[in-house]
């Protein structure tokens, strides 16, 4: 065992002698003291010099005078003759002193010294309480938040908005990131107008409970329609209803009149349906990616889109179709989309979902949260005379309405059947299913069974006219024909139904290749366009449920481009065991984390996988092919064989824009959460990239790490900012408003001491911070209340604050570059804004950009050719701005929020959002090697756990 290393006392209880220690600089150090009888010595150093009085050198030198047995006046007598380092100084024995105790000498060493304010706290923030850490359940349970309200943690039961303090974000190992405040805390909802506040609403009110009328429900459904409101008004309610029943019982059909009865727009915030999504043939990941997009705030995973709805609003989420989640390839999918997505998503206190979910399923039981079930194979939600009051108007001929009751799907196929079908006395809905739609089968005409047994093969969800094209359908009047034998679905596209039938019609395998022809011609004229997206959705799950190998179309640009994003992920989902390893927390890519895996034939590439995993969020929300395209472009780039090269290049093209990645790596274990560039003799030409809890180093040229030696270790995840200074020091911004001085930990450079000064000038809490480097170093940072300071850093001047508040709220990002002889300043904040302020000069009148969200990242550089800085925002969106002559502004659409950005010296861009970097090259600043040139990365793997 380690104990404390031998030296002579350090207190002493009687007089003391002491002796100045002076630097080369004639600077006071501090004071070199001896107790005689005490065999104690020791050094008192001046606080106003902090760390530069040289404390370590004498402790260290006396240590050694120790082990060599001299006493300690001895000791102190032989340093006064013997030379030292120029800052350590000299001790100055001609000035030797007695004192009646080290109390006094101590005193002497706070001479001048003013303790450092403590730093202001931005608005919102909420210290972190001792010992809270996610248990190893919660973290198996994919627990990444954790709400509290006035009485504590809340629950998975009802709670009022206005209780909830606000949540804490946990990163994987448990351990809190950052507190997200509740801005409605303690606010009451308005009497009468909120949800809690209003009466059951039913039919006849409108549809926030004031004039108007609800949309007609059918089939006697009004009780459930009237149970559904009822539950939204009941601030008692469980927060999750699932309405189950079997197939044809109407559940999609009752949640799409619920979203209609309860616009977003509707007066009643309670009664607002922000959005409704199907979840047919969805994975887990474009579940997120198709939710995130519907409420406009694109993420890449749950923990994310959970950090997207903290602002206390009522939300209530409308998903159908859990039970068909995974296209019928993905048997876990739907169980995961709820233990994974929906479980998580149900913690957030002021959330509602309604949910169609079958009772008794893998989902359902994942779902393990109290819960209002409306089971539509429930006499109780249909009114009996109404239902045959509705069943009479369906058909020409009488319909058996007590045998059919409750289920509207029966009727309406009763309808399109011939009568007399006898049903068993005892059989329940499913088997009652199965023999009519054996009955409507021997019913329809010969020329109709053709089309019909088509769709059947092909599992349905198409329009009429792709339905037309399928090889056998007889084209478009035999398809019209046919379509008036089906029964109508809400989303208007052509099923056959039951599912169970449907799937006995898939055994009439529609011939793939045969298919392929005719919804994609082997013709180069007739390359796949915007027109294809839903016929090579077809493609694609159609050679998965048969077997046939589509790892062509998964690796042709025009397909990854045009084709159904959704389709194109469950097909690379549905390699089960690649899909896993190039997804995985733990996986190996380039950059900081490189590595590689085996390939196996006959499955996707691993990187192209991950690259359309990393692009998911911007396929799911925009039908543009040519953002999709630049995407992809962006995370295949870097790759270290020819055709990942070959393809990201062909997607750039395909995109249409002037500028290449020259390299990008994927997120591991941690999101990305920071991102700046380096200065100093060690990190120039380098980047900090802050995943967790850690800095890693990178190079800014090729995205390859620097020696492992050069990470830094925060201890903490909760970190704003990284700032690199001129004088190989790197600082670090706190949540708390604190800042810190990373590397070195000990305080030793002088920028240091202008950090502190920086912080200290602040009237608010620090919120954002950074700095640039030779030949005129400056660090500059923001506050909670829209102040942006700067101050050298190489000497004692103050920091200076510019004269016009230039934000409402929050700085959220700075950037400094050179200008000429002065500095300028970006800043962004939470008001949208974005300014650039010259500290030797009047501020600005008016932004130099505006939206209506967050600004998240900037970064600005003054290259030989003009200025170029570049704004990143909460939405994705990546803007450029190049000032080289005339002004020209670039936007990319990246899907996540950019969370740092950074521009090398020879105008490489370099963007992180929490999936990865990009280094993007643009056109004018492409290096002789062109576009595109990309680095791998992956020579220099290092086994972080970032």
């Amino acid at each position: 065992m380690h104990g404390p290393v031998p030296s002579y006392p350090d207190s002493a209880a009687g007089p003391v002698r002491y002796c100045p220690v002076v630097s080369a600089y004639g600077t006071l150090q501090g004071y070199l003291w001896f107790a005689e009888a005490e065999n104690a010595a020791g050094f008192v150093k001046m606080l106003v010099r902090e760390e530069l009085s040289g404390a370590g050198h004498w402790i260290l030198r006396l240590r050694d005078a120790y082990g060599r047995g001299l006493t300690a006046a001895e000791a102190v007598h032989e340093l006064a003759t013997v030379p030292h380092e120029r800052d350590s100084g000299r001790p100055d024995l001609a000035a030797l002193a007695t004192a009646e105790s080290l109390a006094e000498v101590e005193e002497s060493g706070r001479a001048g010294w003013v303790p450092p304010k403590e730093p202001v706290a931005p608005r919102g923030y909420r210290p972190l309480p001792d010992g809270l850490r996610l248990s190893y359940e919660d973290r198996q349970r994919h627990v990444r938040w954790l709400f509290e309200t006035d009485g504590g943690a809340a629950g998975d039961g009802p709670v009022p908005p206005e209780a909830v303090l606000g949540g804490w974000e946990f990163d994987r190992e448990g351990r809190p990131v950052r507190w997200r405040p509740n801005p409605r805390h303690g606010v009451p909802e308005a009497a009468g107008g909120e949800a809690g506040g209003g009466t059951s609403g039913g039919p006849g009110s409108g549809p926030g409970g004031g004039a108007g009328t609800l949309p007609p429900l059918g089939a006697g459904r009004r009780p459930a329609g009237r149970a559904l409101l009822g539950w939204l008004d009941d601030p008692r309610a469980p927060r999750l209803c699932r309405v189950a029943g079997s197939s044809g019982s109407g559940r999609t059909h009752l949640l799409h009149w619920l979203a209609a009865a309860c616009p977003a727009d509707g007066p009643r915030p309670g009664r607002r349906v922000r959005a409704v999504l199907a979840a047919d043939g969805l994975t887990p990941d474009s579940f997120v990616w198709r939710l995130s997009a519907l409420l406009g705030t694109p993420v890449a995973d749950t923990t994310a889109l959970i950090g997207t709805l903290t602002d206390g609003a009522p939300l209530v989420l409308v998903v159908t179709g859990l039970d068909r989640a995974g296209g019928g390839l993905l048997p876990d999918a739907a169980r995961r989309i709820a233990e994974e997505v929906l479980r998580p998503l149900l913690r957030v206190p002021w959330l509602r979902l309604v949910l169609e979910c079958a009772s008794g399923t893998a989902a359902a039981e994942a779902l393990d949260v109290p819960a209002a079930v409306l089971d539509l194979d429930e006499p109780q939600w249909t009114d009996p005379d109404a239902y045959a009051r509705w069943c009479a108007a369906l058909a020409g001929h009488p319909l058996p309405a007590d045998a059919l009751y409750p289920s509207p799907g029966l009727a309406v196929l009763a309808a399109r059947t011939a009568p007399g079908v006898a049903f068993e006395p005892d059989a329940g809905p499913a088997r009652k299913a199965e023999v009519l739609a054996e009955a409507w089968w021997a019913s329809l005409p010969e020329d109709v069974r053709a089309p019909v047994a088509v769709l059947g093969a092909v599992r349905g969800g198409i329009d009429t006219a792709l339905w037309a094209e399928l090889p056998g359908a007889g084209g478009a009047a035999a398809v019209d024909e046919a379509a008036a034998f089906l029964p109508p679905d809400p989303d208007g596209r052509q099923r056959v139904w039951p599912h169970t039938f449907a799937d006995r019609l898939a055994l009439w395998a529609v011939d793939h290749a045969a298919l392929r022809q005719a919804l994609l011609p082997d013709r180069p004229e007739t390359a796949p366009g915007p027109a294809d997206r839903q016929r090579l959705g077809l493609l694609l799950r159609h050679g998965l449920h048969t077997g046939t190998p589509v790892l062509d179309l998964l690796t042709d640009p025009d397909v990854l481009v045009h084709a159904d994003p959704d389709s194109v992920t469950l097909a690379f989902a549905s390699f089960t065991e690649a899909f896993e390893q190039a997804t995985s927390p733990t996986r190996l890519r380039t950059g900081p984390f490189s590595g590689t895996l085996p390939e196996r034939d006959g499955e996707p590439r691993r990187w192209l996988i991950e690259s359309w995993w990393l692009a998911g969020p911007v396929a799911s929300h925009t039908e543009e092919p040519r953002l999709r395209a630049s995407a992809l472009h962006g995370w295949l780039a870097g790759g270290e064989e020819p055709w990942s090269r070959e393809l990201a290049e062909r997607l750039a093209v395909t995109a249409g824009h002037d500028w290449r990645v020259r390299w990008s790596f994927g997120r591991r274990i941690e999101p990305v959460r920071l991102l700046a560039p380096g200065h100093g003799e060690l990190r120039t030409g380098r980047l900090l990239v802050g995943v967790g809890d850690s800095v890693y180093v990178i190079e800014q040229a090729d995205g390859k790490p620097v020696a492992r030696d050069a990470r830094i270790k925060l201890g903490q995840p909760s970190t704003v900012a990284v700032a690199s200074s001129a004088d190989d020091a790197a600082h670090a911004l706190w949540w708390d408003g604190a800042t810190a001085t990373i590397r070195p930990d000990n305080g030793s450079r002088t920028s240091h001491d202008a950090l502190v000064r920086l912080r200290e000038s602040m009237t608010g809490g620090a919120t954002a911070l950074t700095a640039i480097g030779a030949p005129r170093p400056v660090l500059a940072g923001g506050d909670d209340h829209g102040e942006i300071y700067a101050i050298p850093e190489l000497d004692l001047s103050e920091a200076r604050r510019c004269e016009k508040r230039l934000h409402d709220g929050r700085v959220t990002a700075v950037a400094v570059a050179g200008y000429g002889d002065e500095h300028l300043i970006l800043s962004g904040g939470e008001d949208g804004r974005v300014w650039t302020w010259l500290p030797d000069r009047t501020p600005p009148e008016a932004p130099t950009l505006t939206r209506d969200l967050p600004v998240t990242a900037l970064a600005a550089h003054v290259l030989p050719q003009g200025l170029m800085f570049a704004v990143g925002w909460t939405d994705g969106l990546l803007q450029i701005m190049t000032v080289f002559g005339t002004p020209l502004l670039r936007e990319i659409r990246f899907g996540t929020p950019i969370v740092g950005l950074a521009i090398t010296p020879t105008g490489l861009l370099c963007a992180a959002t929490e999936s990865g970097v990009q280094a993007i090259e643009l056109a004018e600043l492409a290096s002789p090697a062109g576009p595109g040139t990309a680095g791998t990365g992956r020579e220099g793997r290092e086994d972080g756990d970032g």
